[in-house]
């Protein structure tokens, strides 16, 4: 299996595992050890930085959901540090959100805003780089008529 396809496989497989273990076991701290865990360690083994950055996002949803505010935030900032070295906007937007509601469930008022609004600049910066390359393709469109 090609590292290309085990980025595409790999967020699928843990959104799973952790959707299975939900579901049927009700032990999110399973799903995190056995799924997350081994899909981090393999990410490092592939040196595959936007795959660790994913399963550092997952590992954060399943703290959050087992209550464990101070964990994920941990693992929020490792997702959002290796998206921005990736300049990885959407992680980067993803990452800042996560981190505002982590933030907010801690009761840390003043940090949780400090990342909703860090959210909302990369939001915009998106918006903007999606509207000019729209028009880039407009503009490119037209001259080949």
């Amino acid at each position: 299996m090609t590292n290309d396809m085990l980025h595409v496989l790999m967020p699928l497989q843990l959104n799973l595992a952790l959707r299975y273990y939900q579901m049927l076991n009700g032990d999110i701290q399973v799903a995190c050890d056995v799924c997350c865990r081994h899909t981090l360690q393999l990410s490092r083994q592939l040196a595959n930085r936007a795959l660790e950055a994913q399963a550092c996002y997952s590992i954060g949803n399943a703290y959050m959901l087992l209550g464990d505010c101070v964990q994920a935030i941990e693992y929020y900032m490792l997702h959002l540090r290796i998206a921005r070295e990736l300049s990885d906007v959407v992680g980067e937007s993803r990452a800042c959100w996560s981190l505002g509601n982590a933030h907010r469930a801690a009761g840390n008022s003043e940090q949780a805003l400090s990342y909703v609004l860090s959210h909302r600049d990369v939001c915009v910066q998106v918006l903007f780089l999606f509207y000019y390359s729209c028009s880039a393709a407009s503009i490119t469109a037209h001259a080949c008529l």
